[in-house]
């Protein structure tokens, strides 16, 4: 199995388009330096401060080689060699490795504090970088979410009353998306699911810029960030109005969700599936 987030190395379905596999060895290793190396600048260019970069792409065969996609991504948008980004993964309950918030450390000390999150769902895998502050993500296939029986150990009781006005395909469209919502929203916490999900609720407005605040609506469970927030957790370890959630828009089946903790609203720039070259340096 390929490492992790293997590219294609030009679009596809372009009427005429030079795909690699018609050219020369030596003029396909040419495109592929030149694609990646414009990849590379433009990556390089990201505004960290102020924006979250989610990569989608496939689960490695190993979790350490999703965590080496994640060293090279962050390499790659803070501009260095993959060599001098060490990432670190120690539970804060047990204080046993392997476990809990992943955490990132340069050996410049010049460069922004970088925060991470990875998450996987089946063959999948999404990666999220910034330095706007905490974050993290989430990744599920609704499918999954609807075989397991949930509702019980997820849900507030406005969600659960929202919930069960839906139809079963809405309902389950709505419990994916929550489950992500809240799943980031731990992650960037830095607690997990140490923390009953259940204390927190998610809602949506009915209308951009309503003054009205309703629990998650299945049916648009797909719309715009603006209107997925977390309007109530009596123990959040950071002010509701810093914490911003952010729909990624993931393959058919898929719900994602980021979430980032600053007073800013971030930008979030999302690397479609397969389209960085983050299997080699």
């Amino acid at each position: 199995m390929p490492d992790a987030l293997s590219p294609r190395d030009v679009p596809g379905d372009i009427p005429g388009a030079v795909r690699p596999e018609d050219l020369r060895d030596d003029l396909r290793d040419d495109l592929r330096a030149d694609l990646h190396e414009d990849l590379r600048d433009d990556l390089r260019a990201v505004d960290l401060a102020a924006t979250v970069v989610v990569a989608l792409g496939a689960r490695a065969a190993t979790a350490a080689g999703d965590h080496r996609a994640l060293v090279r991504l962050v390499a790659r948008l803070a501009g260095v060699d993959a060599a001098s980004v060490a990432l670190t993964q120690v539970c804060p309950n047990c204080g046993l490795p392997g476990h809990g918030p992943l955490r990132v450390r340069l050996e410049d000390p010049s460069l922004a504090t970088v925060q991470v999150s990875l998450a996987r769902s089946g063959d999948r895998l999404a990666l999220a970088v910034t330095a706007a502050g905490a974050v993290g993500i989430d990744l599920e296939s609704v499918a999954d979410i609807a075989r397991v029986p949930l509702n019980d150990v997820l849900l507030s009781p406005a969600e659960a009353d929202a919930l069960a006005r839906l139809g079963k395909r809405e309902s389950e469209a709505a419990l994916a998306v929550l489950w992500t919502a809240k799943e980031a929203v731990l992650k960037a916490a830095g607690v997990g699911l140490r923390v009953d999900p259940r204390e927190l609720t998610i809602a949506r407005d009915r209308t951009a810029g309503s003054a009205g605040q309703t629990p998650v609506d299945a049916a648009n469970a797909d719309a715009d960030a603006d209107n997925r927030r977390l309007v109530d957790w009596p123990h959040a370890p950071f002010p509701l109005s810093e914490l911003h959630l952010l729909p990624v828009a993931t393959p058919p089946g898929t719900v994602g969700t980021v979430a980032v903790v600053c007073a800013p609203r971030p930008a979030l720039r999302i690397l479609p599936p397969d389209s960085e070259p983050l299997h080699s340096q």
